[in-house]
């Protein structure tokens, strides 16, 4: 009996021991809750983004339910909106795109609030925008809280072989910036209410989150730019389906009963390709060139961030367009301008850091992104191919453009406006502005550009970069003034 105690002893000891560390584990505060984590899933595991970002970006909910067969939508939208700077928020504006000429629909919005009473509104310059006043302004670290219906209806369907940017064309329905979009304000405090060029980009957005709940026909495929984290069928046909998306610079959805889908991996992000049967072969190929140029990219300039990237067969004839998360290549590049399409795919796939991590005004600065989209492409050529494919895609589709445009008198700098190029944009803004790169490339050394795209991409991230600032970030990493160069090529009278 006398052995029993010390075992006893022991046992109570354990005992008294567990319940001592029970009510610590009690008392021990439980982890904050992630602010992110409804956003999580769209986001690559291994890319850092701050929650401090919900402090300064909106967030978008949209709630929109899709008619393909009347080519009509009718949604509702809930904007929250931060108040930063120093000045009280007084006045809104919504882009309304599908009431631009290339997009060739119609747009209404009504019963607009911010934190909820109704407020008035017009449409101003044109139909394109809409004006919300607020009459009891906002102070800066307080929130605005946008509501509003809308509804829009494509005017007539697209004939199949025309460029289509939004509607309905050859079976899929393009819907690209299909909501009211906040209109982002330039640094001298003017709105962005440009009408925009139709040969280049309709214009630029400030970062936000979005949660977007996308009511279609069950038999709709598609493609978006976020990742479906809930899918609802109802049994009368219609399929409800939530994503999320953020940071990006707007929401944009491709559908067709007809797509297939196949998909890869890189670094942590399943890219899909969207297409039609027919062009199954083309399209893989499409898919393997943007897994390439992501984990190229990736590695040259830094993480792409999101979890999903598309790569979609788009009514674009022979061009292409860039979309947060997804890259619409022309249908046409599938089939009859095959030579094109993965030089068009890796260039769309350069826009994830050049326009949607960093954006700029594509409106008076086009060359900013798409020149430097253009320039990183031959990154993707020397990486995968080698240094003469590096060499062969500058002399032929940048040098001997640019050399036929001086030599036709049809030269220009590249930091003009959209609406100053005539019908040598493409020229200048994409080839001439992917020269400039090089030669800047050239004169402060490979590394120390190299580490100038990774200084810009980080500098920038998630913000709205111009011209002045690439050169002054540009002189303080290479240590050199560079006020001829850029005067020479951007501002001045040609290269």
């Amino acid at each position: 009996m006398r052995l029993l105690r010390p075992i006893v002893a022991l046992l109570l000891a354990l005992v008294l021991t567990a319940v001592v560390l029970a009510g610590c584990a009690m008392l021990r505060p439980a982890p904050p809750p992630d602010p992110l984590a409804e956003y999580r899933p769209a986001l690559n595991p291994d890319f850092p983004v701050s929650a401090d970002l919900l402090q300064s970006l909106g967030q978008y909910s949209i709630s929109v339910k899709i008619d393909p067969v009347a080519r009509a939508y009718t949604g509702t939208l809930a904007l929250t909106l931060p108040v930063t700077g120093t000045a009280p928020l007084n006045e809104l504006y919504f882009r309304l795109y599908p009431n631009l000429y290339q997009f060739a629909s119609d747009m209404k919005v009504g019963d607009v609030q911010v934190n909820g009473r109704s407020v008035n509104y017009d449409y101003v310059p044109d139909p394109s925008a809409v004006h919300v006043m607020i009459p009891q302004p906002i102070e800066p670290g307080e929130t605005a809280d946008v509501r509003m219906t809308f509804a829009v209806h494509e005017k007539e369907e697209h004939k199949p072989g025309v460029y289509t940017i939004f509607g309905t064309n050859d079976g899929i329905l393009t819907l690209t910036n299909f909501y009211p979009i906040r209109v982002a304000q330039r640094r001298d405090g003017s709105w962005a209410l440009d009408h925009p060029n139709p040969q280049g980009d309709v214009g630029f957005h400030d970062a936000a989150f979005y949660r977007v709940e996308v009511t279609a026909p069950s038999n709709e495929v598609i493609a978006a730019t976020g990742t479906a984290v809930t899918s609802t069928v109802a049994s009368d046909g219609w399929t409800t389906t939530k994503y999320v998306l953020g940071p990006a610079r707007e929401f944009s959805m491709v559908m067709s009963p007809d797509f297939e889908i196949e998909e890869a991996e890189a670094l942590g992000t399943r890219i899909r390709s969207y297409f039609k049967p027919q062009d199954r072969a083309n399209a893989r190929s499409a898919l393997y060139a943007a897994q390439a140029a992501l984990q190229i990219y990736s590695d040259r300039f830094g993480q792409y961030p999101y979890s999903g990237m598309a790569v979609v067969q788009a009514p674009l004839t022979y061009h292409g367009m860039e979309f947060p998360g997804m890259n619409l290549i022309g249908e046409q590049t599938y089939n009859r301008f095959l030579q094109d399409l993965e030089m068009l795919t890796v260039h769309e796939v350069a826009h994830q850091w050049w326009y949607n991590q960093v954006s700029n005004d594509q409106v008076l600065s086009p060359w900013l992104d798409e020149g430097l989209a253009e320039f990183t492409t031959q990154y993707y050529y020397r990486d995968r191919y080698g240094d003469s494919a590096a060499e062969q895609l500058l002399q032929t589709r940048w040098a001997l453009p640019v050399a036929t445009a001086k030599r036709r008198g049809n030269d220009a700098p590249i930091g003009k406006p959209v609406d100053d190029y005539k019908d040598n944009y493409e020229t200048i803004v994409y080839a001439k502005g992917a020269l400039f790169f090089a030669t800047l490339r050239e004169k402060i050394g490979a590394e120390t550009f190299d580490r100038l795209l990774r200084e810009y991409l980080e500098r920038f991230r998630w913000k709205v970069a111009t011209a002045s600032d690439f050169q002054a970030l540009a002189e303080e990493v290479s240590g050199q003034d560079l006020d001829a160069l850029f005067a020479e090529w951007v501002y001045g009278d040609g290269g």
